[in-house]
């Protein structure tokens, strides 16, 4: 039989104390739920506007950079995605037209925007519905609520439609592309997309004085066939009627 004293006895409890705190502590660095956030544009990284209009773009032409950034493949469903940030200053409401908007690939050719059929087509089956999207709704409302497909593909992810995605259910405001809350309206931008891409809810939501908006657009890149790279984007904007022609560039510095 062993016998400790009250100092060894009170420095063996101590001791287990700091390893529980310890293990705490390192379980929390590894676990922890980080949180991306998204780069901004200025006036060294974008195009910035009239009155505090700032935009910036980015191509992921990269079948790693896409599948990182967007949770699936893009490149391999042959489409090239092509994101464009918007932090709106400005008093006036801007959106994007897709009919007069192009990328220019390192060929000089220019490439219009997917049509929403053609996109859906294409990344079916490489897109999974998110859990906010799962359940009893999604065969009958989301999915058919899509029917005749129309437009091109863009989507642009705001925080608008926050009372009226409430009032229809968190299901339908995921799948719409309505996002709740600031923090949260940007931590999950592509898993937001890839969503509206599984449920055929593109949306090209306009983007509303001092608000800051996420945008994908989607063009042919079938590897070897289509778009070969990116050198540039020919983005039209609507800015309270008139029409403004940005061209941003898209090559790695």
């Amino acid at each position: 039989m062993k016998f400790f004293s009250r100092d060894v006895l009170q420095c063996k409890r101590v001791v287990t104390i700091f390893s529980i705190v310890a293990l705490l502590s390192t379980s929390g660095c590894t676990y922890q739920d980080r949180v991306a956030p998204l780069a901004l544009p200025d006036e060294r990284t974008g195009v910035v506007l009239g009155e505090g209009l700032k935009i910036s773009a980015r191509a992921f032409t990269e079948e790693e950079e896409a599948q990182k950034a967007f949770g699936f493949n893009a490149r391999k469903a042959g489409v090239l995605p092509v994101q464009v940030t918007f932090v709106n200053d400005s008093p006036e409401t801007v959106s994007v037209n897709p009919e007069q908007t192009f990328l220019i690939d390192r060929n000089n050719n220019a490439w219009p925007i997917l049509t929403l059929e053609k996109t859906y087509e294409r990344t079916k089956g490489l897109v999974d519905v998110g859990e906010t999207a799962k359940g009893t709704a999604k065969p009958a409302l989301l999915l058919g609520a899509a029917g005749a497909v129309a437009g091109l593909a863009v989507g642009i992810v705001t925080g608008e439609n926050i009372g009226e995605s409430m009032g229809k259910g968190a299901t339908i405001g995921a799948a719409s592309g309505a996002v709740l809350g600031g923090g949260q309206a940007y931590a999950k931008t592509g898993e937001r997309i890839r969503e509206d891409l599984a449920t055929k809810t593109l949306r090209n939501h306009d983007i509303l004085p001092n608000q800051i908006a996420y945008g994908v657009l989607f063009f042919p890149g079938t590897p070897g066939v289509e778009a070969e790279g990116a050198a540039e984007v020919r983005l039209s904007l609507n800015i309270d009627g008139r029409i403004k022609i940005v061209k941003l560039d898209l090559r790695q510095p």
